[in-house]
């Protein structure tokens, strides 16, 4: 019949023809880790198409790994190892964009698996290396497209949000005090005398972030305020940013942010002020441009801003009620005669911004007695452990890769005893020991990649010798031992009633 015309075509079976169809996305956002389903889709109908058998078993991908970092892509790593053993055919991409957004790592990668005589195929580029050759040029040219790719598409993406923000368009988040109306920002009425009110507390009346932040709170218990959008209660670093905000000044700036990449980790970082495209009057103003200057000038900034005590416990130490960093206060009482006494003291970061509304006030422990307590404390612990640390992470990985080589094994010694069964015992006929044969075959291999995985994945260690060297800082008590006490001390948990939880970063 004309629609079964497929039906006499040989298919090459998964044994005969072994493969592996690599996928990747590079964030874990829901639009794109729907990809992968299409990317394997894709690349099973040019399997079937092409007179392949179909194996669920060749699929290996990596999640959430950009694609310009190939020493993290561990499944890339899998198949590079697979390929070098010899193990492989052929491995399938949907396009050179899922293989790598670098070009070296890209040519790499190629040479690779034509090296040790694996079939390389991308199938949107239409590149197959059995048809292609090793010298071709079609492959160096879409790999070159692809490393474009991000920076090309990085420009078009701006140039329309600026286009946007030319014709009055607003783009980002929608800041409190505003709503919209047909993408352009609009004062919503409900809450822009909050705005109105924080500023006239700022100027009129000279109250600080934190007196602000209370009042709000105050206030929006009495129902004389709006509430904040994001959280219940109001925030002192809310308060900040409204009042460093030139939205409400009915100024929008634009490229004020980047975002880099450091470690294959994206961080936004803020462009120098040559780069900054302003647009005045863009939006309804709530507060006039000279309010705004004036609250952001040197001279009021200044008479506002507070030196932080040092602390060398910074990042350390953490809230046992609400998880916020303790902070350094200092304060002071002057005497009679016009001496001055100054101290420092721990308190919860998050009643510091907010007071009752934020957290709960610990009782008062005083920084020197504090940083007294943890030097003995960690130096008698110091003297009952032995210097032969490592990290959990490392031991429970050797336990699991340990645990998979004796299931290895194990598996590997039935499928020796299975040959007794068949030819000696007889206890079992050809076709099961051929069907129980491929099963510990397929198992044997399976355990093989996953010890492989784990053995490429990035380990973290201790460096035994930065501990024994914060061991002896810690005895120069009039140095600054943040370093020392960062090495040591993964985090310390305060109470209110002043106890404390110690957490290492290292064993007994």
């Amino acid at each position: 019949m004309l629609l079964n015309y497929n039906e006499d075509k040989t298919i090459i079976s998964y044994s005969e023809y072994p493969y592996l169809v690599y996928g990747r996305v590079s964030t874990e956002k829901d639009e794109q880790v729907s990809s992968i389903e299409n990317q394997i889709d894709i690349c099973r109908d040019w399997i079937e198409k092409n007179g392949y058998e179909w194996n669920e078993q060749s699929i290996v991908l990596d999640n959430g790994i950009s694609g310009t970092i190939l020493l993290d892509r561990v499944a890339m790593q899998l198949v590079l190892e697979k390929s070098r053993k010899r193990e492989i055919k052929m491995v399938i991409f949907k396009s050179i964009h899922r293989l790598a957004r670098d070009m070296k790592d890209a040519l790499e990668i190629k040479e690779i698996l034509l090296a040790h005589g694996v079939r390389l195929v991308t199938i949107e580029e239409g590149y197959d290396s059995l048809y292609e050759g090793k010298n071709d040029m079609k492959f160096e040219m879409f790999s070159m497209f692809a490393a474009q790719y991000p920076k090309t598409l990085s420009v078009s993406i701006s140039g329309a949000l600026a286009a946007k923000v030319r014709r009055g368009e607003h783009i980002g988040p929608i800041p409190f005090g505003y709503s919209t109306e047909e993408k352009k920002l609009i004062i919503y009425e409900e809450e822009a005398p909050t705005i109105r009110q924080i500023f006239r507390w700022y100027l009129h009346d000279g109250f600080g972030f934190k007196t602000i932040t209370r009042l709000l709170n105050e206030e929006m218990i009495k129902g004389n305020v709006s509430k904040p959008r994001k959280k219940d209660k109001w925030q002192v670093t809310t308060v900040q940013r409204i009042i460093q905000n030139p939205t409400y000044a009915g100024i929008f700036v634009y490229n004020r942010y980047t975002k880099i990449k450091i470690n294959g980790r994206k961080k936004q970082i803020q462009n120098p002020r040559e780069k900054w495209i302003i647009y005045e009057d863009h939006h309804p103003a709530i507060i006039s441009k000279q309010e705004w200057e004036t609250a952001n000038s040197k001279e009021v900034t200044n008479k506002k801003t507070k030196i932080t005590a040092w602390n060398e416990f910074r990042g350390l130490l953490k809230c046992s009620e609400c998880g916020s960093n303790m902070v350094i206060v200092q304060s002071f009482r002057k005497k009679q005669d016009g001496t001055r006494t100054e101290w420092k003291y721990l308190k919860c970061s998050a009643y510091r911004r907010g007071g009752k509304y934020g957290c709960v006030n610990h009782t008062p422990i005083r920084y020197e007695d504090f940083r007294e307590f943890v030097l003995k404390k960690i130096q008698l612990k110091g003297r009952k452990i032995k210097l032969n640390f490592e990290n959990n992470i490392q031991q429970q990985k050797q336990k699991e890769i340990s645990s998979l080589d004796k299931q290895k094994n194990t598996i590997e010694q039935m499928n020796k005893d299975l040959i007794d069964l068949y030819l000696k015992d007889k206890l079992i006929t050809k076709q099961e020991f051929q069907q129980k044969r491929n099963e510990y075959e397929s198992e044997i291999k399976s355990l093989t990649d996953r010890i492989f995985l784990l053995s490429q994945e990035e380990e973290v260690k201790i460096d035994i010798e930065s501990i024994q060297e914060a061991f002896k800082q810690l005895k120069k008590h009039d140095e600054d031992l943040h370093h020392a006490f960062s090495t040591l001390i993964d985090n310390i948990v305060v109470y209110p009633d002043g106890k404390l939880d110690f957490n290492y970063k290292f064993e007994l």
